[in-house]
């Protein structure tokens, strides 16, 4: 009996050091650094600029970023399994932009992100009156993003979205359908305004 109770102090006290050691070594240990590893674990890339409480959730091997990518304070990135998400060369997400990708987003190059947008290539149906709509199945369609792209502030990028390049999206706009190269669209419902041509 005495064996065991001098067992379980060392235990505890070895199991003290071990706690103590390890939030010590937490503390030294430079947080960007750790920040650095989690993103390049979601992202597969390091070569991004990431603001602060950016969270990711959902991890998938089908991740596809280039260079220069900008990630400002308060965005949200959901990803799952089988997501296919690319995203080119030189794009901003500004402030607060949510991006749900269960299905494929792409996103070309030189593209910017107005803050607190939502791009969600997924809605609920809603088509089974006698079945609660949050039970409905998931209604999943791709969206793409040409290059040059400008996308204001507050928009809501709709499932089975294509906006071709050089486009303009007005802020608060709700798009969904297909916005032809070099114009200028916005409005809730979205809304052809004029050519930049």
């Amino acid at each position: 009996m005495e064996n065991k109770i001098i067992a379980f102090y060392k235990t505890q006290s070895l199991v003290n050091f071990m706690r103590k050691l390890i939030f010590v070594l937490c503390r030294t240990i430079n947080v960007k650094i750790i920040k650095k590893i989690r993103v390049f674990l979601y992202f597969g890339s390091n070569d991004l600029i990431i603001g602060k409480n950016v969270r990711l959730s959902g991890l998938c091997l089908k991740v596809n970023m280039e260079k220069n990518i900008n990630i400002y304070d308060g965005c949200k990135f959901e990803l799952c399994e089988d997501s296919n998400l690319t995203i080119g060369r030189n794009v901003i997400f500004a402030y607060g932009v949510i991006l749900c990708c269960r299905n494929k987003v792409t996103i070309g190059d030189d593209v910017q992100i107005g803050e607190y947008t939502s791009i969600r290539d997924t809605t609920h149906d809603y088509s089974e009156l006698g079945v609660p709509m949050k039970y409905n199945p998931d209604i999943s369609n791709e969206i793409n993003i040409g290059n040059n792209v400008w996308i204001g502030r507050g928009c809501m990028i709709m499932p089975g979205t294509i906006i071709e390049d050089g486009v303009v999206v007005g802020a608060n706009s709700i798009v969904k359908g297909h916005l032809l190269a070099n114009n200028i669209y916005a409005g809730s419902p979205i809304k052809f305004i004029k050519s930049r041509i």
